[in-house]
Protein backbone atom coordinates (compact mmCIF):
# COMPACT_ATOMS: atom_id res chain seq x y z
CA UNK A 1 0.00 0.00 0.00
CA UNK A 2 2.89 2.33 0.68
CA UNK A 3 4.64 1.81 -2.81
CA UNK A 4 1.32 2.89 -4.16
CA UNK A 5 0.83 5.82 -2.83
CA UNK A 6 4.32 7.23 -2.75
CA UNK A 7 4.34 6.13 -7.01
CA UNK A 8 1.20 8.65 -6.97
CA UNK A 9 3.36 11.20 -4.77
CA UNK A 10 5.78 10.77 -7.36
CA UNK A 11 3.69 11.61 -10.36
CA UNK A 12 1.73 14.40 -8.47
CA UNK A 13 5.25 15.94 -8.04
CA UNK A 14 6.76 15.56 -11.35
CA UNK A 15 2.69 17.05 -12.34
CA UNK A 16 3.19 20.09 -10.27
CA UNK A 17 7.16 20.67 -10.93
CA UNK A 18 6.21 20.09 -15.02
CA UNK A 19 3.33 22.65 -14.42
CA UNK A 20 5.50 25.23 -12.59
CA UNK A 21 8.54 25.26 -15.57
CA UNK A 22 5.02 25.69 -18.24
CA UNK A 23 4.04 28.64 -16.23
CA UNK A 24 7.36 30.27 -15.78
CA UNK A 25 7.91 30.06 -19.49
CA UNK A 26 5.19 31.34 -20.49
CA UNK A 27 5.40 34.19 -17.35
CA UNK A 28 8.78 34.98 -19.40
CA UNK A 29 8.29 36.91 -22.46
CA UNK A 30 5.15 38.95 -20.35
CA UNK A 31 7.98 39.45 -17.36
CA UNK A 32 10.90 40.46 -19.26
CA UNK A 33 11.05 40.47 -23.30
CA UNK A 34 14.44 41.62 -23.80
CA UNK A 35 15.83 38.75 -21.79
CA UNK A 36 13.53 36.84 -23.38
CA UNK A 37 14.67 37.58 -27.15
CA UNK A 38 18.09 37.34 -25.61
CA UNK A 39 17.96 33.33 -25.37
CA UNK A 40 15.43 33.18 -28.20
CA UNK A 41 16.32 36.06 -30.76
CA UNK A 42 14.58 38.81 -31.43
CA UNK A 43 11.19 39.02 -32.34
CA UNK A 44 8.38 40.73 -34.69
CA UNK A 45 5.09 39.60 -33.19
CA UNK A 46 5.57 40.23 -29.55
CA UNK A 47 1.66 39.85 -29.27
CA UNK A 48 2.41 36.45 -30.65
CA UNK A 49 4.87 35.54 -28.07
CA UNK A 50 2.57 36.74 -25.18
CA UNK A 51 -0.34 34.63 -26.09
CA UNK A 52 1.84 31.77 -26.49
CA UNK A 53 2.79 32.54 -23.15
CA UNK A 54 -0.70 32.83 -21.67
CA UNK A 55 -1.48 29.69 -23.20
CA UNK A 56 1.23 27.90 -21.97
CA UNK A 57 0.26 29.87 -18.18
CA UNK A 58 -3.52 28.08 -18.44
CA UNK A 59 -1.98 24.50 -19.61
CA UNK A 60 0.65 24.76 -16.09
CA UNK A 61 -2.33 26.00 -14.24
CA UNK A 62 -4.23 23.22 -15.00
CA UNK A 63 -1.96 20.35 -14.75
CA UNK A 64 -0.87 21.87 -11.07
CA UNK A 65 -4.32 21.99 -10.40
CA UNK A 66 -4.97 18.30 -11.37
CA UNK A 67 -1.94 17.31 -9.41
CA UNK A 68 -4.05 18.15 -6.29
CA UNK A 69 -6.16 15.17 -6.37
CA UNK A 70 -5.04 11.20 -6.94
CA UNK A 71 -7.82 11.02 -9.58
CA UNK A 72 -6.42 14.11 -11.61
CA UNK A 73 -3.25 12.33 -11.91
CA UNK A 74 -4.01 10.87 -15.27
CA UNK A 75 -4.94 14.03 -16.60
CA UNK A 76 -2.35 15.55 -15.54
CA UNK A 77 -0.36 13.18 -17.11
CA UNK A 78 -2.37 13.46 -20.45
CA UNK A 79 -1.99 17.72 -20.48
CA UNK A 80 1.68 16.73 -19.52
CA UNK A 81 3.09 15.02 -22.24
CA UNK A 82 0.67 16.25 -25.24
CA UNK A 83 2.33 19.81 -24.10
CA UNK A 84 5.39 18.55 -24.18
CA UNK A 85 5.07 16.46 -27.38
CA UNK A 86 3.44 19.82 -29.12
CA UNK A 87 6.64 22.02 -27.95
CA UNK A 88 9.37 19.11 -28.97
CA UNK A 89 7.43 18.81 -32.00
CA UNK A 90 7.61 22.74 -32.63
CA UNK A 91 10.75 23.00 -31.38
CA UNK A 92 13.11 20.38 -33.38
CA UNK A 93 10.62 21.36 -36.66
CA UNK A 94 11.62 24.91 -36.58
CA UNK A 95 15.21 24.51 -36.15
CA UNK A 96 16.01 22.22 -38.58
CA UNK A 97 13.88 24.48 -40.69
CA UNK A 98 16.15 27.35 -40.27
CA UNK A 99 13.10 29.74 -38.78
CA UNK A 100 14.27 30.05 -34.96
CA UNK A 101 17.99 29.87 -33.76
CA UNK A 102 19.13 26.91 -32.31
CA UNK A 103 18.84 27.83 -28.69
CA UNK A 104 15.26 26.30 -29.33
CA UNK A 105 17.00 23.12 -28.80
CA UNK A 106 17.32 24.06 -25.27
CA UNK A 107 13.29 24.29 -24.84
CA UNK A 108 13.68 20.44 -27.13
CA UNK A 109 15.72 18.85 -24.58
CA UNK A 110 13.64 20.20 -21.72
CA UNK A 111 10.31 19.15 -23.32
CA UNK A 112 11.67 15.57 -23.95
CA UNK A 113 13.00 15.27 -20.20
CA UNK A 114 9.55 15.96 -19.33
CA UNK A 115 8.96 12.93 -21.94
CA UNK A 116 11.38 10.63 -20.16
CA UNK A 117 9.82 11.78 -16.74
CA UNK A 118 6.66 11.30 -17.42
CA UNK A 119 7.24 7.42 -19.02
CA UNK A 120 8.91 6.39 -16.08
CA UNK A 121 5.96 7.84 -13.77
CA UNK A 122 3.36 5.36 -11.56
CA UNK A 123 -0.11 7.03 -12.87
CA UNK A 124 -3.08 5.10 -11.77
CA UNK A 125 -5.21 4.04 -14.81
CA UNK A 126 -8.37 5.77 -15.07
CA UNK A 127 -11.58 3.96 -15.48
CA UNK A 128 -12.73 4.38 -19.27
CA UNK A 129 -16.01 6.60 -19.70
CA UNK A 130 -18.82 5.99 -21.91
CA UNK A 131 -16.89 8.34 -24.98
CA UNK A 132 -13.47 6.62 -24.37
CA UNK A 133 -13.45 4.76 -27.56
CA UNK A 134 -15.30 7.44 -29.92
CA UNK A 135 -12.24 10.06 -28.33
CA UNK A 136 -9.47 7.21 -29.23
CA UNK A 137 -10.92 7.36 -32.38
CA UNK A 138 -11.03 10.86 -32.95
CA UNK A 139 -8.25 11.25 -31.20
CA UNK A 140 -6.38 8.82 -33.94
CA UNK A 141 -8.26 10.53 -36.99
CA UNK A 142 -7.01 13.95 -35.66
CA UNK A 143 -3.36 12.70 -35.35
CA UNK A 144 -3.48 10.86 -38.81
CA UNK A 145 -4.65 14.22 -40.02
CA UNK A 146 -1.94 16.33 -38.33
CA UNK A 147 0.79 13.77 -39.92
CA UNK A 148 -0.69 14.36 -43.60
CA UNK A 149 -0.46 17.97 -42.72
CA UNK A 150 3.08 17.94 -41.75
CA UNK A 151 4.01 15.90 -44.86
CA UNK A 152 2.51 17.79 -46.94
CA UNK A 153 4.12 21.06 -45.32
CA UNK A 154 7.70 19.26 -45.72
CA UNK A 155 7.26 18.60 -49.65
CA UNK A 156 6.30 22.12 -49.98
CA UNK A 157 9.62 23.24 -48.29
CA UNK A 158 11.76 20.40 -50.18
CA UNK A 159 10.16 22.03 -53.19
CA UNK A 160 11.07 25.25 -52.52
CA UNK A 161 14.16 24.51 -51.73
CA UNK A 162 14.91 22.70 -54.67
CA UNK A 163 13.19 25.61 -56.93
CA UNK A 164 15.25 27.99 -55.24
CA UNK A 165 18.91 26.08 -55.95
CA UNK A 166 19.91 25.43 -52.05
CA UNK A 167 22.16 22.40 -51.55
CA UNK A 168 19.25 19.64 -52.49
CA UNK A 169 20.53 20.24 -56.27
CA UNK A 170 24.58 20.45 -55.45
CA UNK A 171 25.13 24.09 -55.65
CA UNK A 172 26.47 25.97 -53.14
CA UNK A 173 25.06 24.92 -49.40
CA UNK A 174 22.31 26.92 -48.43
CA UNK A 175 22.66 28.62 -45.43
CA UNK A 176 19.72 29.11 -42.77
CA UNK A 177 17.43 32.04 -42.57
CA UNK A 178 16.51 32.57 -39.11
CA UNK A 179 12.94 34.47 -39.32
CA UNK A 180 11.86 36.34 -36.41
CA UNK A 181 8.81 34.77 -34.90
Amino acid sequence: MADSSSRRLNAARLARAQGLFTIANGLWPAISMSSYEKVYGTKTDRFLVRTIGSLLVGIGLNQVRAAARPEGLPYARRIGTSAALTQLRLDLLNVFAGRVPPTYLLDAAAQAGWLYAWRRADVPPQPPGPGTKFAAGAGMALAGAALGVGAALAGEAVARRIGRGGAVTGDEPAKPEFQPV
